[in-house]
């Protein structure tokens, strides 16, 4: 199952909280025999009023905002667009005529869901630090003094430097990060050496010693 039909799954569980009963999924919508639009979920409340429901499990975007209007028009229902933000200005404006849910960000549909994130968001970190060690090796003896952006901008062309880099690694703490890497690679190297020594001489893991000579 993808995000986008987990996150649709969460909504049904939630549409109760909101007075909401949900009737059907995926409902088509036709005119003069030819499909024109296909709404998440239709649901009731209290009153009897039918609502076109939008699922979005990222932000909503203006043509979401549009498609929501637009099917429930079709279908004389009310429009309702549930997502986890708007994606800019323009939707949060023209969903001025359309109600909106928005729930928070940090709502994680799965353990799957909350490794996937927490995996990717750690590839981009190490894809970033690898991005600006390999481009600001030559320069980080000439930076290492400095504490922010401007001193670090006045000794090499961060206008060049950052055409290179990822977005995540153009700020002071990612090169801060990357020179006290840069500090501790030879005892880093060292700690190596021995441990692939040790390796040599022993056949055991590293720490397997220490290990055995714990009480």
């Amino acid at each position: 199952m993808g995000v986008g039909a987990r996150f649709e799954k969460l909504v049904m569980d939630l549409l109760p909280a909101l007075g909401l009963a949900p009737k059907t999924t995926r409902l088509k919508i036709f005119r003069e025999g030819v499909e024109v639009g296909e709404v998440d979920i239709v649901a009731i409340d209290e009153k009897g009023d039918t609502y076109a429901i939008e699922v979005k499990a990222g932000k909503v975007d203006i043509s979401g905002v549009r498609q929501a209007y637009v099917n429930a028009m079709l279908m004389g229902a009310k429009p309702l667009v549930i997502a986890r933000g708007y994606a800019d200005e323009g939707a949060r404006q023209l969903a001025l005529g359309v109600e909106v849910v928005l729930l928070p960000d940090y709502i994680f549909l799965s353990l799957d869901d909350l490794y996937t994130a927490f995996a990717s968001g750690l590839a981009r970190f190490f894809k970033a630090v690898l991005s600006l060690y390999t481009n600001l090796y030559q320069y980080l003896d000439y930076i290492k003094e400095c504490q922010d952006m401007e001193c670090i901008c006045k000794k090499i062309s961060c206008k060049e430097l950052f055409k290179k880099l990822p977005k995540e690694a153009r700020n002071i703490e990612m090169i801060s990060l990357v020179l006290e890497l840069h500090n501790a690679m030879p005892m880093i190297c060292e700690e190596v050496d021995q441990c692939i020594r040790f390796l040599k001489s022993t056949n055991k893991p590293c720490g397997s010693q220490s290990r055995e000579n714990t009480p």
